[in-house]
């Protein structure tokens, strides 16, 4: 008996070594894409962006690399577009960012940052669900206002959570977006 508990012990060491020596096996599915959304309402379609470069493309010229229409309207009666970049067309919605996060099964990074460009308005967000949230009711609840604050004139309105105070973090990373003196 008294042969056994060492024996026991010795084994024992052995396998916790062993346990605390092994490595993780890396995952092979890509990193989410969750950090940043944007959005574009025009009088008929919701644009969604999950790539900043396709956006201000978007912005600049009114068009995309790729325009997938997804044959749904959202809860506006406005038609769902996808707007991808060239490596993205044939991608899987379950892979896709912009769509995962409109269909709300993706969850934020944080920092978060979005925007939504409607009626030469831009509302800027640091929550993903204060988008979403947005989406449903039309208007942010909460806000701070920047009359002509954009980069060419627009209205910037930074969407707040209650009782939050001016989001300096957020804007200064709005201005530094367009190029905007902070």
């Amino acid at each position: 008996m008294s042969f056994l508990k060492p024996v026991s012990l010795a084994c024992l060491l052995v396998a916790i070594a062993a346990c605390s020596t092994v490595k993780p096996v890396a995952s092979k599915a890509p990193a989410p894409n969750n950090e940043d959304w944007y959005q574009v309402r025009t009088a008929d379609k919701l644009y969604l962006f999950d790539d900043y470069s396709v956006f201000r493309g978007f912005l600049d010229t009114g068009k995309a690399p790729v325009l997938r229409d997804l044959g749904e309207k959202d809860s506006w009666g406005q038609s769902v577009v996808l707007a991808l970049g060239a490596g993205e067309q044939d991608k899987p919605l379950a892979q896709v960012a912009a769509y995962q996060f409109y269909r709300v099964a993706l969850p934020s990074a944080w920092p978060f940052y979005g925007e939504i460009r409607q009626d030469e308005v831009i509302y800027v967000f640091r929550r993903a669900g204060d988008m979403t949230e947005m989406n449903k009711i039309g208007e942010p609840t909460f806000r701070y206002t920047d009359i002509g604050g954009g980069p060419n004139g627009e209205r910037v309105i930074y969407v707040l959570a209650k009782e939050e105070k001016l989001p300096a973090d957020t804007i200064k990373q709005f201005k530094s977006k367009y190029g905007m003196p902070q």
